[in-house]
């Protein structure tokens, strides 16, 4: 008769709460390894063989552990701090200085798409969104009273004759709110090449 492994039995030592061993030591270093599953049903219920694969599986799983989670390392969402910070380096998001974790978690998954819209209003509101986390609105230079997604009546329209290449960028916050000296550095990043700008806030 031959015995059955029961694959919920044997385990690696390590168990779901943080990779600890579990709270009775003892026994679980006499647990057999897991390993044993691959090996012919005879030696299943070899303790010497059980004991013996324990060895190589507690320094392999580990290694096993890091190569199953490594495209997790390349999400910029779930990214360790440290490789975040070295992925800004390969998509060019370093160049705004040291922004919150959050923030350059945004800024390097979007980086390639940004990148893609550098000089576009869109890529503008993008980059000032992403980073500031607060809604710009970008209106440039038209004759007439012209209303529309970035133009609010009341808001920030005006009569008053413009210049072409001039770009204006409203925050609908207090000016506290927003990292002003970043929000520059955004805007002379994403803008159009030549373009002046100008910034204010509602309150």
């Amino acid at each position: 008769m031959t015995a059955e492994l029961l694959p919920q039995t044997y385990t690696n030592g390590l168990s779901g709460n943080g990779g600890l061993y579990p709270e009775d030591e003892g026994l679980a270093a006499t647990l057999p390894s897991a390993y044993l599953r691959f090996l012919p049903a005879i030696y299943w219920q070899d303790s010497f063989m059980g004991r013996f694969l324990r060895i190589f599986e507690d320094v392999l799983s580990p290694i096993q552990t890091n190569v199953s989670r490594r495209a997790d390392q390349f999400d910029p969402a779930v990214a360790s701090q440290p490789l975040l910070r070295f992925m800004a380096t390969w998509v060019g998001a370093n160049d705004l200085g040291e922004l919150p974790e959050q923030e350059l978690r945004g800024l390097v998954r979007r980086t390639v798409r940004l990148n893609q819209l550098r000089g576009t209003k869109a890529g503008l509101r993008m980059a000032l969104e992403t980073i500031t986390g607060k809604r710009p609105y970008i209106t440039e230079y038209s004759a007439g009273l012209v209303l529309g997604e970035d133009a609010v009546l009341g808001l920030n329209t005006s009569l008053q004759s413009g210049r072409p290449l001039q770009i204006h960028v409203l925050f609908n916050c207090d000016e506290d709110e927003v990292d002003t000296s970043l929000a520059h550095a955004i805007i002379r990043r994403y803008k159009p090449a030549g373009a002046e700008y100008s910034i204010s806030f509602l309150t």
